[in-house]
């Protein structure tokens, strides 16, 4: 359980960003903005390292902020606060994780920055470097999803998911890893 803990990337993680990176060459932007955490920043400067874009950081693009799990695995998150991991598997979208914050403050931090963007970046093409329970919200929010409708779908390590702003927003890719192939 990651969430805003600073961890630096696996060998396979290091792969995935420079496949990424050299397959970015040929995708069009204008901006790009990344969490400054450090497995994003790397992220971030592995694609900034071959377009040449200058690399913005903004902290509210980071993951959720997991409190007291930050840094445990869900087993030593379970045995040693059991009763706050049950209330953060089954209490919902709501339930705020002690010194942490909820799915909720979450999707509202997360759309604010993206809308920010979005107006400051009126008919550009932005890039954004985040995590993976961002993207879920986001996404959720973007397809007319409650918080608490099950994920269908998969966010993995460096998936790419394009949204197109038409009055709203619009999915035009989810989860694309042809980089990775």
């Amino acid at each position: 359980m990651q969430g805003h803990s600073n961890s630096d990337l696996s060998s396979v993680g290091q792969a995935q960003i420079q496949a990424l990176g050299q397959w970015m060459k040929n995708v069009p932007f204008d901006h790009i903005y990344s969490s400054d955490s450090l497995r994003a920043k790397q992220t971030a400067e592995a694609i900034t390292q071959f377009s040449g874009h200058e690399l913005q950081f903004d902290q509210r693009l980071r993951e959720k902020n997991l409190g007291v799990f930050e840094g445990l695995t869900s087993e030593e998150a379970r045995k040693r606060h059991p009763e706050v991991f049950s209330l953060f598997k089954t209490a919902g979208s709501k339930y705020v994780i002690d010194e942490g914050e909820s799915t909720q403050q979450l999707q509202d931090r997360a759309l604010e920055i993206v809308d920010e963007i979005r107006i400051k970046h009126l008919e550009e093409r932005v890039l954004l470097v985040t995590h993976g329970g961002f993207i879920r919200v986001v996404m959720k929010h973007s397809l007319g999803l409650s918080l608490e409708t099950p994920t269908r779908f998969l966010i993995r390590n460096t998936g790419v998911f394009r949204l197109v702003w038409e009055d709203k927003w619009i999915v035009s890719q989810m989860g694309g890893v042809s980089h990775l192939e």
